[in-house]
């Protein structure tokens, strides 16, 4: 699967998406993501970035380099936001937090191995080799 299949694939289940991210945005994130020693985003994500800066689909989201305010709805928080408050945590060293359900987490690390985490722990319970697979469990689970 590549990008544009995992979009048209999350559209015909109804996500909604959030506009395009900026190159700055990406890079901040980036940048970000470096400073507090977790994982820089991985081809994938910044391709998914360039076309949508964030993803929702019933209880799932992929986070965006920035805060998407939704109206009277919880704001979809920054994978930047997310990942600072999480970075003490030792299952999480060296991995970034990308999006969440209400089942599970969803992580990469540095090599672009992407993992399904549990939901309480944080302790790894699933290994993609496809990062869109990954982003699909992440999203398709939180619509069950």
């Amino acid at each position: 699967m590549n990008c544009n299949e995992f979009i048209s694939l999350m559209k015909s289940h109804g996500a909604k998406f959030a506009p395009a991210a900026s190159m700055p945005s990406i890079t901040l994130a980036n940048t970000t993501l470096q400073n507090i020693r977790a994982a820089m985003l991985p081809k994938s994500i910044t391709d998914l970035y360039m076309q949508c800066s964030a993803l929702n689909l019933g209880n799932g989201y992929i986070f965006g380099p920035t805060e998407i305010k939704r109206g009277n709805k919880y704001p979809i928080p920054s994978i930047i936001d997310i990942n600072t408050k999480l970075s003490g945590c030792p299952s999480l060293l060296g991995k970034t937090v990308f999006g969440r359900n209400d089942l599970f987490w969803f992580a990469f690390d540095s090599f672009g191995t992407y993992f399904m985490l549990d939901n309480v722990t944080l302790k790894q319970l699933r290994k993609y080799e496809d990062p869109y697979k990954a982003m699909s469990d992440c999203l398709i689970a939180g619509n069950i």
